[in-house]
């Protein structure tokens, strides 16, 4: 008896702080889901309506959040770094217990071998497991070389239509899939059994 009374004069003592502290992580969490609900769908928006000729005359904080939305709908938890002293990577991948620091090349010329340098040394101050260049253009041959040389994955022109094509797709299929059941749940006498 006398241990019941401890605990539910323990637990009135306690209430007052835990119904804030409760309140408080509930609309923590609220914003954030607002915040990544937000960011997704203007991503989604973002790759559904542009394609390669769109990317050509983006600025370059323009590709790096589309950049940010292709890799995000491919699987990857995506982050763009700050705008200024981010020791030469744009974006930030994590997937499967991999970080991977990606640099942003919006270029109308071929990217050279300066870029390859520049994310391989940005691999070592994030505590990357790997590193990429992307670009909506094509790289020299030397940087390819060094590339290789160095272990930076390269993604060119070709590969980023091939990816966003992909990623396009995708979502196409999962908005039909979604659109397709809500007309189920909508009207179930149009599907005959």
């Amino acid at each position: 008896m006398l241990k019941r009374l401890f605990f539910l004069i323990l637990f009135l003592i306690f209430l007052p702080l835990m119904i804030p502290f409760y309140l408080i992580k509930g609309i923590i969490k609220s914003v954030q889901y607002s915040k990544w609900k937000k960011d997704g769908e203007m991503g989604k928006s973002l790759l559904l309506n542009s394609d390669i000729t769109k990317v050509d005359i983006m600025q370059g904080y323009e590709f790096e959040e589309f950049l940010r939305a292709l890799f995000f709908y491919a699987g990857y938890s995506a982050e763009v770094t700050q705008k200024s002293k981010d020791f030469g990577a744009d974006l930030v991948l994590e997937k499967n217990n991999q970080k991977i620091v990606v640099q942003a090349k919006r270029y109308s010329k071929t990217v050279g071998c300066k870029s390859v340098q520049e994310i391989f040394s940005a691999k070592e101050h994030y505590l990357a497991t790997d590193c990429a260049v992307v670009t909506n253009s094509f790289f020299s041959s030397q940087a390819e070389q060094l590339a290789k040389e160095l272990g930076v994955q390269l993604i060119d022109r070709d590969e980023l239509v091939q990816m966003h094509s992909q990623v396009v797709k995708t979502l196409t299929q999962i908005e039909d899939d979604f659109e397709e059941n809500m007309d189920f749940y909508n009207n179930p006498n149009k599907c005959a059994i």
